[in-house]
């Protein structure tokens, strides 16, 4: 009913066109009312894979990643359309949304099985936790629904796993002692599966490491275990031998065990001191390192000797690297030896070091005709590779000659060699002891990696090196000499460059599956090389162009059952003013980035591997670019139809 005071009848009476605002008014407010006060519809229950890393859980507001899986609460918005609510399965308010069967959800059948599972135990999870029933149309509070996710997310987990690595960088920090973790120190991690759909890693010095909470013991399951160096492997060792005082016993080594070594007698004065006197502490593993300790400790790990690393020379392609000896860069075109070994993650990570910088005794360096790149320097450059092994087998280390000042200067400020091998700036060229073929010498190292493509997000388990994106190591992914190599579009996977989408693509043969199954079973590695230059050139759509692209091959992996390794060339091809793509195909990039870094080192057998596409220069193709990629790599190639069958 409305209401109008008596004092203003008169001034309505004058202004009738105020009476029908009001009156509308009045009619629009008991409208709200009366929906607001009639039963809300029952919402539909969906699950997806999340598109992108846009839309956030109402549970929790936090982000849902991309490729993450999802449950969507739909109802019919009064003003004419469907509104969803998203949310991580973990935050999902079951008791708001009657589900019925969980079978019974919208998009059940299309997700994997294991999802499948892990779907019906997160829900039963719900359940049982009692959540205050509300009605479908109230959130609950988000610190409600954080406070139900942290006994499973941050509780003691026999789920967890546990590894260890080299810190790649200084910025993680040890959850025991909250202290950074130096870039190079020794580091356990304790990784178990985020409600949220991703890995969540809690990073620990060594001596910190809560040994009673985690499955640590036998050290030798450890994830990353075989890729550390002989000495730490024994700490860790020691550290199952005498578990109770572990931390002690640690701290004090990476105090003392350096050996008297002069030059971090230098720069740690204290370090000395603490060695000289010895002090014998008692400490607790939540007790906080000291950083010169850590400094210390990280020095001694990352001078080891590494039997597995392979050892390559070449001309530097830029001034950005910087000598692991000296710590000063290393000046383009300057002649310069890497020592690369393999990373737990799935591919090589090299150390570069000025040729007089060198540690020759720690890596296989000799005989330097077995260098990788040898073959591609000038002729100047392998007389002085050769001094250098005369000169350390006469003085047993060639970098502590007093001559090396004048050797250093000579390789870092040598005319028209060095200035020359800049000049070309490329992957200089080697003749290939496997297969007698001309390849170039592909520079790559961990801080080239990016999480991200250019400003557009890419899910957790891709990565980005230059104008390629790829898809981590995954569990069962194997090194091997047999290479299967394959391309996407047209010839694993029916998709259309009009249409943009994860889910928008098919099987292109029934067979696949099987044929993919029995390669891996015989000991193939299957490789997935394709191009999608609409990553580079929607400049306005990348995220679009890559959540497409990267999702369906996400979703083709999961349909076939098969770990498979994926390398996505997004640069141009050669055109007016835009330089060709060495990644692109039918450039063979691509197959020496990861013959060269992401194969652990094994050796390539040409003749038992092989490359399918459907690019091979007939009338009804679009393009040669894949026969032509086999051909420069010199790979058997095969188009699908052939290879798969009708």
């Amino acid at each position: 009913m409305l209401v109008v005071p008596f004092s203003s009848l008169s001034l309505l009476a004058r202004n009738p066109s105020r009476i029908r605002f009001l009156l509308a008014a009045s009619a629009a407010r008991v409208a709200c009312l009366a929906m607001s006060a009639s039963p809300q519809p029952a919402a539909t229950v969906s699950v997806e894979y999340a598109k992108s890393g846009r839309s956030t859980c109402k549970g929790c507001s936090g982000a849902i990643a991309s490729g993450a899986l999802r449950l969507g609460a739909t109802t019919p918005d009064p003003r004419g359309y469907d509104a969803t609510k998203w949310y991580h399965v973990a935050c999902f308010p079951s008791a708001s949304h009657p589900l019925g069967p969980v079978e019974s959800i919208n998009g059940f059948d299309s997700i994997k099985e294991d999802d499948r599972e892990e779907l019906l135990h997160e829900l039963e999870k719900n359940r049982k936790r009692g959540q205050t029933v509300v009605s479908p149309s109230e959130e609950p509070s988000p610190k409600k629904v954080k406070s139900q996710m942290s006994p499973s997310a941050e509780g003691l987990s026999d789920k967890a796993s546990v590894s260890i690595e080299y810190a790649k960088s200084g910025r993680s920090t040890c959850k025991g002692c909250t202290e950074n973790i130096a870039k190079g120190t020794l580091r356990l991690g304790a990784s178990f599966h985020d409600p949220r759909g991703f890995e969540n890693t809690k990073w620990y010095h060594v001596a910190c490491f809560p040994t009673s909470s985690y499955p640590v013991f036998p050290v030798e399951n450890i994830n990353g275990f075989d890729s550390i160096e002989d000495h730490d492997r024994e700490k860790l060792q020691e550290l199952k031998e005498n578990d109770d005082n572990a931390a002690d016993h640690l701290k004090k080594e990476m105090v003392h065990g350096l050996g008297g070594s002069k030059e971090v007698s230098e720069k740690n004065p204290e370090e000395v001191k603490n060695h000289n006197s010895k002090i014998d502490k008692t400490v607790n593993p939540l007790d906080k390192p000291s950083p010169k300790k850590v400094k210390a400790h990280m020095s001694s790990t990352a001078k080891g000797v590494s039997e597995k690393a392979s050892v390559l020379v070449e001309y530097a392609k830029s001034g950005r690297s910087t000598c692991k000896g000296c710590n000063e860069n290393i000046a383009k075109g300057a002649l310069r030896l890497g020592a690369s070994a393999h990373d737990p993650r799935g591919y090589d990570s090299t150390k570069w070091y000025h040729v007089a910088c060198f540690p020759a005794s720690s890596y296989p360096v000799f005989p330097v005709e077995n260098l990788q790149g040898f073959d591609s320097i000038k002729n100047d450059d392998r007389e002085k590779l050769r001094e250098l092994e005369e000169n350390y087998k006469s003085d047993g280390n060639a970098a502590d000659r007093s001559s090396e000042p004048n050797l250093k200067e000579e390789m870092v400020d040598s005319t028209g060699i060095s200035k020359e091998g800049a000049a070309k700036n490329l992957e200089e060229v080697k003749l290939s002891a496997g297969n007698n073929r001309i390849h170039p010498v592909i520079s790559f190292s961990v801080s080239d990696i990016n999480k991200d493509y250019k400003g557009a997000t890419l899910p957790t388990q891709w990565k980005a090196f230059k104008t390629v994106i790829f898809r981590e190591q995954e569990d069962g992914l194997h090194a091997s000499a047999k290479i299967a190599a394959f391309d996407f579009d047209g010839c694993l996977a029916k998709t259309s460059v009009r249409i943009i989408g994860a889910d928008k693509w098919s099987l292109q043969h029934k067979s696949i599956p099987e044929k993919l199954k029995s390669l891996y079973n015989d000991g193939y590695k299957l490789v997935i090389f394709t191009n999608e230059s609409n990553i580079d050139r929607w400049k306005n759509k990348r995220q679009e162009a890559v959540d497409s692209k990267v999702g369906r091959l996400d979703n083709f992996i999961g349909c076939v059952k098969v770990p498979i390794q994926v390398f996505i060339a997004c640069g141009l091809g050669k055109g007016k003013g835009t330089p060709d793509d060495p990644y692109r195909k039918p450039n063979p990039g691509m197959w020496w980035l990861m013959a060269q870094h992401f194969n652990s080192g094994i050796e390539i057998d040409m003749d038992k591997s092989f490359y399918v596409g459907d690019a091979a220069g007939r009338d009804n193709d679009h393009s040669d670019a894949d026969i032509e990629f086999a051909k420069a790599i010199g790979l058997k190639f095969h188009v699908p139809e052939e290879y798969f069958g009708p």
